[in-house]
């Protein structure tokens, strides 16, 4: 992938998509819907993940305006869900790239990636309160670089992923809001997180192609397999369907999502669809959202059958997703492309799902 995909994470040569493969023809038999159907919105430049505080009815947007070396500032955007028009901006020391929320205490918790560390927000007042720093500094080439973050708001802990040869996952404690353990071994850059706050179980997929499951209460590794050992994988993103024991794991550079059982690691089934990114499940409705970004599409997928119900072609990169809290409505942070990044805005694109 190019420098704007994962820049601040990727190992060179990873995330290359090859030109055959962006070449490939999205899955037929779904309804192709245009942006034009949809509320989007421009936001700003470098606009990455998203949350949404139901609480506060805010639609947060973390974003890395620049990587020019000297301008290492971010923004969180504050965002209206209904309408996507700004409410308010949050300006953070360093760049924002990953969110997660915990609403009930009011902190929003943003992955600074190129420094390796987790900023803390206050939600209600809007101010940056603390800065967790998670790698070692005193080497800036040495700098284990953050990605993915998940709140386990049960035990109060929120897992982000370091994204290194020997990869690693830190563990922040959320009251004392400092980091009590490093998970170490988990393979070669580790990427995805998801939890199950009730079996205590914590899901880790990385460039390996395993799927790595945490005990929750220690932390420690209690498993790890090789999802599909006879191809080259390198998973990038992880939603879980926990009732039915199940995740869904996309590889950017090799087409279908995955469904993979959470019991032994073998694959259920596929969705077959064209290279992916960023997958979420929706355990209301029953569905799986996918974004495909260089084939500038988003799908929706009916999770009993695998079967893709719907896409929606958007007029740039679609990249990472949210849903709001009654599951009613899918957002999606759509990025620019290398030729009119810097030039364009980023933007928000809305959709009501119960109109698909």
């Amino acid at each position: 992938m190019n420098k704007q995909t994962f820049s601040p994470y990727k190992k060179p040569g990873c995330f290359a998509l090859s030109a055959a493969l962006m070449l490939i023809s999205f899955t037929a038999g779904a309804g192709s819907l245009p942006e034009k159907d949809f509320l989007s919105v421009p936001t700003g430049h470098g606009v990455y993940e998203l949350a949404y505080d139901a609480s506060q009815n805010i639609l947060f947007a973390a974003s890395a305006p620049s990587f020019e070396k000297t301008k290492t500032h971010g923004l969180v955007y504050q965002l209206n869900p209904d309408t996507l028009l700004a409410t308010g901006k949050i300006a953070t020391d360093r760049r924002a790239f990953a969110t997660a929320l915990d609403e009930a205490n009011h902190i929003l918790y943003i992955g600074n990636t190129l420094e390796g560390s987790v900023s803390l927000i206050d939600t209600r007042s809007g101010k940056e309160i603390k800065t967790v720093q998670l790698s070692d500094i005193s080497n800036p080439q040495e700098i284990i670089h953050t990605r993915e973050m998940v709140l386990d708001a049960k035990r109060q802990r929120l897992y982000v992923t370091g994204v290194a040869q020997k990869g690693i996952i830190w563990v922040i404690d959320t009251q004392k809001q400092q980091l009590v353990a490093t998970v170490e071994n988990v393979g070669e850059y580790p990427t995805g997180l998801a939890v199950d706050e009730e079996k205590g179980r914590v899901y880790s997929v990385n460039g390996s192609g395993e799927l790595i499951t945490l005990d929750a209460d220690k932390p420690e590794i209690l498993n790890r397999v090789k999802v599909e050992a006879q191809k080259k994988h390198f998973f990038l993103n992880i939603a879980l369907d926990v009732k039915a024991d199940r995740a869904f794991i996309t590889d950017p550079d090799l087409p279908d999502v995955l469904v993979v059982s959470l019991k032994n690691g073998k694959i259920i089934d596929r969705i077959k669809v064209i290279n992916s990114l960023a997958v979420l499940y929706s355990p209301g409705r029953n569905e799986i959202y996918i974004t495909h970004r260089n084939a500038q599409v988003i799908s929706i997928v009916d999770a009993q059958t695998y079967k893709v119900k719907a896409s929606i072609s958007t007029t740039a990169l679609p990249n990472s997703l949210a849903l709001s809290p009654d599951g009613r409505t899918l957002y999606a942070s759509v990025k620019q492309g290398e030729k009119e990044m810097g030039k364009k805005p980023d933007y928000i694109i809305k959709v009501d799902l119960d109109k698909i």
